[in-house]
């Protein structure tokens, strides 16, 4: 094992920034075409990147190096699955290709199914359709084309071409399931889109604090948990969830989309004081960005939360929130590495927002929420006013996949709470920024 350890220490000493990953250090752990189990790649790895720790100064390379780690389960099974597809027999005979019978089997059973219309209307439609499929020979389509799967599509040329009644007879279906919007309707929507461009609309609360208060009404906070019931109601029909085995199939992808994003989501809708943008979009961070690029030549990349909740003022964009998640069934390693990455993040954002304004102290925080398997935890790093960073573990609580009374009264807590918090740091920091403005130093 020590001849692999200086193997990956030597690709860590000497890679650069751009090559350097996961996959390509947990590829030299192979030994005779053979990948050791994970446990063991993870313990060289480990080793690896402690011995060279010592021996970097260089902060940059250091930050390169410590990323690594959360890299190495990805990186394991990508090297994993591509043995895979190296070990697969390319010499097997390929399986014969039926697909132009196929093609022209339903070619001739579409226009056998033409020659019988079961109402008079449809029997000029039919014909004119037919008509037009005569003139189509099974070795011009393919399966990207609607007709070779006995399909008739609005958008090809033989339905374009119809005359107007057929056209018409054609398309009544789609016709029937539109409809016109009512005017009270339009009006809403052309008023929504003027209320939101004036800056003047924009909601405020002011002289709030962290206090053990909620910020709304008793009643509001009801109406918040209804529609927080709903998503919950629906993860609960949800198949992926129904059952041990296919929620351990799950990728991570599939538990942001269809459990983090619409618990968050929903929790911190329609807040009192404004909105606050949920992204999941592939962005790298602006204040692990510009903490990263401080004082060195070239520009390096941020980190890429899973989730930001980010607020747009005055052209500014302030990162007030970040998650990250595992997949359903989390690893340790995967754990302590989400955890350590989140505390960072929450640290670079803190800063960030520092050198914009100064946000009351012990007060505004930058939030931190890391799912880990089923559970949640609710995080925030605040400034003391001697501008020490604190950060603190608020809450956790089980995300309830099926039907369980507690679980699902913690989570309720823990979201509620999350939407409290975030009402006052957005009020904090919108009026520093005001502040920052209005007296800049």
């Amino acid at each position: 094992m020590s001849n692999l350890v200086a193997k990956v220490e030597a690709l860590l000493l000497q890679e650069s920034f751009d090559t350097l990953c996961g996959a390509s250090v947990v590829y030299l752990t192979i030994e005779e075409n053979i990948l050791p189990p994970y446990d063991k790649v993870r313990e060289i790895v480990d080793r690896a990147v402690n011995s060279s720790l010592s021996k970097i100064k260089d902060l940059g390379q250091r930050t390169k190096v410590l990323e690594i780690l959360p890299q190495v389960e990805s990186g394991y099974t990508s090297v994993r699955e591509l043995k895979a597809l190296k070990a697969l027999n390319m010499d097997r005979d390929l399986p014969l290709d039926h697909t132009q019978e196929e093609i022209e089997q339903n070619l001739n059973m579409l226009k056998s199914k033409l020659e019988h219309p079961t109402t008079e209307a449809d029997i000029n439609l039919y014909g004119s359709l037919k008509q037009s499929l005569a003139g189509i020979e099974s070795s011009d389509l393919t399966w990207r084309d609607p007709e070779a799967s006995m399909v008739l599509s609005d958008n090809s040329d033989i339905v374009k071409n119809l005359g107007s009644r057929q056209k018409s007879i054609f398309m009544e279906p789609r016709e029937n399931m539109k409809c016109a919007l009512p005017d009270s309707v339009v009006a809403k929507c052309v008023n929504f889109v003027e209320v939101y461009n004036n800056a003047k609309n924009a909601r405020s609360m002011k002289n709030i604090l962290h206090n053990k208060k909620w910020k709304e009404s008793e009643t509001d906070l009801v109406k918040i948990m209804e529609r927080i019931l709903g998503i919950i109601s629906e993860i609960w029909s949800n198949p992926a969830f129904m059952t041990s085995t296919s929620r351990s199939e799950q990728s991570e992808g599939t538990y942001i989309a269809d459990v983090i994003i619409p618990l968050l989501r929903t929790s911190l809708s329609d807040l009192p004081n404004g909105a606050i943008c949920l992204s999941t979009a592939e962005r790298q961070s602006i204040a692990s960005k510009a903490r990263r690029n401080l004082g060195i030549v070239g520009e390096r990349m941020g980190k890429k939360p899973d989730i930001m909740g980010l607020l747009k003022q005055d052209e500014k964009i302030i990162e007030l929130l970040y998650t990250e998640s595992s997949r359903i069934v989390c690893s340790n390693s995967k754990k302590s590495d989400d955890e350590v990455k989140l505390w960072r993040e929450t640290l670079d954002g803190a800063s960030y927002i520092n050198a914009l304004c100064r946000p009351a102290g012990n007060q505004f925080g930058v939030v931190g929420i890391q799912v880990a398997g089923t559970t949640m935890y609710l995080n925030i790093l605040v400034k003391d006013l001697a501008g020490i960073p604190r950060y603190f573990h608020l809450d956790h609580a089980e995300i309830p996949l099926f039907s369980h009374q507690s679980r699902l009264k913690s989570l309720i807590c823990l979201l509620l709470t999350l939407r409290n918090v975030m009402i006052v740091n957005k009020s904090l920091v919108m009026q520093a920024l005001e502040q920052a403005t209005s007296h800049p130093p």
